[in-house]
């Protein structure tokens, strides 16, 4: 999973809260710990909290080499690009965790059945078919392709350590 010139939030825990969500984790660098990262919830900013003077100078000075993000347009809102800083910085490890707590879910998923989409589902939509303890994902997954009525609607399946790969309409396997 991509590690940002070493920088990484872990441990990361979220809390509803009346204006938003609150969450709290722990910032590393190279695999040692350096700080920690919260939100109160309450439409504040996000805050890092370093545990040396010289974790925070660096943090800071990655923060400076990056230039801008682009947020996508969502909600009606249009797309908007900002100068990073320490706030976006955070904003996007959090993702990054975000997106790698999920690949985990959706690897121990495909442990047990064909994880899949079809046409027409969106991008937070799943599928899954469970099946037989006696088969590995790859022959349960070779099995379906070969004989279910419904798989030519499937448009991609997950695939344990690699995420989403699209599903051709013809197996060359």
């Amino acid at each position: 999973m991509f590690n940002p010139n070493g920088y990484d939030i872990k441990g990361v825990k979220y809390l509803p809260t009346h204006d938003g969500v609150a969450f709290t984790g722990t910032l590393y660098k190279d695999g040692k710990r350096i700080g920690s990262v919260e939100n109160g919830g309450t439409g504040g900013p996000n805050c890092a909290h370093f545990d040396t003077r010289e974790g925070g100078t660096a943090f800071r000075a990655w923060v400076a080499t990056l230039g801008t993000h682009t947020y996508p347009a969502q909600n009606g809102r249009p797309e908007l690009t900002v100068p990073f800083d320490e706030e976006t910085a955070i904003e996007c490890l959090l993702q990054i965790d975000d997106a790698r707590r999920e690949a985990r879910a959706f690897d121990r998923r495909a442990q047990k059945a064909i994880v899949y989409r079809e046409a027409g589902d969106g991008p937070d939509q799943y599928r899954s078919v469970k099946f037989a303890s006696t088969l590995t994902p790859t022959r349960a997954l070779a099995a379906y392709r070969a004989s279910a009525p419904w798989w030519s609607r499937v448009t991609e399946v997950w695939h344990i350590g690699e995420g989403w790969k699209l599903e051709r309409a013809t197996p060359q396997d």
